[in-house]
């Protein structure tokens, strides 16, 4: 039995409040958490919510001020296509596209064969394609055989555009024409495949009527024998814009990237969530971060020896300052008895928890005998201090920790209290953060 001054700061100080906290068992994991805000936690929110009024104002007003700007393209002072480029009327009807000089691209393939069944087969460079195809209202429907299933694509012949065509053909849902076999195992039947029919669609330019945005930009493939063309056409306002899009006036939305994470760092800072500590005994790992479902700042310790959990009787020192303009700054000690609760891990040992008595050893009795309990280590660490003979404590002054609700912010140099990660996101709830 005996006192001593620690340099090691706790995760958490109990005030000598025995009823804010308490401790809960769900299955291997015990938490202890704090059932009520201290004064000091209720201040700190206040302040961190003025603080975070400014840049969530800001952030507000940013996003609905581009909400109301007209998206328009950034206008080129260049006229036509600009340079490596030519106009082309061939490959929409009564539109005009810049296309590459050079024309379409080729690819050539090695052998293309027809089967009886609607399936197509191409060699290029030691390289397989199997597929499938139907034709589906006026569209064509390719299904390539990708791990033992069809994945399809649809395509629109341009024989198949009337005259009164309108954008709406050229763009439509994905999988709008998809027949049942799409997505379905292909069957294990042997196919007959010649080489002496064409591709049923051979010599019509397709256009790819799925992705993309027709009023600005085409993608046509054409079967031409053994060669297979691809044509890449942009509408001249696209290719002036150079894809871009901007609003000419108003607030950069730049500016979000700033704001956004002060306002979310501030209302963070402002959770009034209670904190907890997750000691996860299977696993060997404890946890810090706020209960409740909703994510949260976390911090986790890992290579917890948990049976190695013990109870030291502990005087912390706190040092106070008090600043007056009248003055020079008035310094003090206070001091405050209590246990702490010590667990040994890979990297030097803990304490997660300072219970502060005041000198009565049984004020924390029920909230440290139910952690414990819970670590599988027995009361008897706590059961040693009540059986052995009377001490001599120091002098207690009384003061309000300043640690009490600042998570390790004023440990000194040198404490490890920093843990071996940290996350945010943590959606799991109560039972396993």
């Amino acid at each position: 039995m005996w006192s001593m001054v620690s340099a090691n700061e706790p995760l958490f100080w109990a005030e000598r409040k025995a009823e804010h906290y308490s401790v809960f068992k769900e299955g291997s994991v015990v938490r202890f958490q704090e059932n009520r805000l201290s004064d000091s936690r209720k201040v700190g929110i206040v302040v961190a919510l003025l603080f975070a009024f400014l840049p969530v104002v800001f952030s507000i007003v940013m996003i609905v001020d581009a909400s109301q700007q007209d998206t328009v393209p950034f206008q080129n002072e260049e006229e036509g296509c600009g340079d490596g480029w030519i106009e082309s009327g061939d490959l929409l009807p009564g539109k005009l596209y810049c296309v590459p000089p050079t024309g379409p691209e080729i690819i050539s393939l090695d052998s293309l064969e027809v089967s009886d069944d609607q399936h197509i087969r191409e060699t290029s460079e030691g390289d397989v394609f199997e597929y499938r195809w139907e034709a589906v209202d006026d569209y064509l429907v390719f299904g390539s055989i990708f791990d033992g299933e069809y994945e399809c694509m649809t395509l629109l012949p341009q024989d198949n555009l009337d005259d009164e065509w309108t954008y709406a053909d050229l763009s439509i849902r994905v999988g709008q024409y998809n027949p049942d076999w799409c997505g379905s195992a292909v069957g294990e039947s042997s196919r007959n495949y010649s080489a002496d029919e064409p591709h049923p669609y051979d010599g019509i330019w397709l256009y790819d009527v799925e992705y993309g945005d027709p009023m600005n930009r085409l993608v046509m493939i054409k079967f031409d024998g053994l060669d297979v063309l691809i044509q890449d056409g942009e509408s001249e306002a696209y290719m002036r814009s150079g894809g871009d899009f901007y609003e000419p006036e108003g607030t950069p939305l730049g500016m979000l990237c700033i704001t956004l994470p002060i306002s979310f760092l501030l209302l963070a800072g402002a959770d009034p969530r209670k904190r907890a500590l997750y000691l996860h005994v299977d696993a060997g790992k404890m946890v810090r971060r706020r209960v409740g479902r909703w994510p949260s700042f976390q911090t986790t310790w890992e290579h917890m020896n948990f049976p190695s959990a013990s109870l030291n009787r502990t005087v912390r020192i706190q040092e106070h300052v008090e600043s007056d303009e009248s003055g020079p700054a008035r310094r003090w000690t206070t001091e405050h008895l209590g246990f702490d609760l010590r667990i040994s891990r890979k990297n030097g040992p803990l304490v997660p928890v300072f219970f502060e008595d005041g000198g009565d050893l049984t004020l924390h009795e029920s909230t440290i005998l139910a952690i414990l309990n819970g670590l599988n280590v027995g009361e008897e660490p706590y059961r040693l201090h009540l059986e052995g003979p009377p001490e001599k404590h120091p002098a207690i002054q009384e003061a309000s920790p300043s640690q009490v609700d600042d998570e390790g912010a004023n440990a000194p140099v040198g404490t490890p209290l920093g843990g071996d990660s940290g996350a945010f996101w943590n959606i799991a709830g109560d039972k396993n953060p």
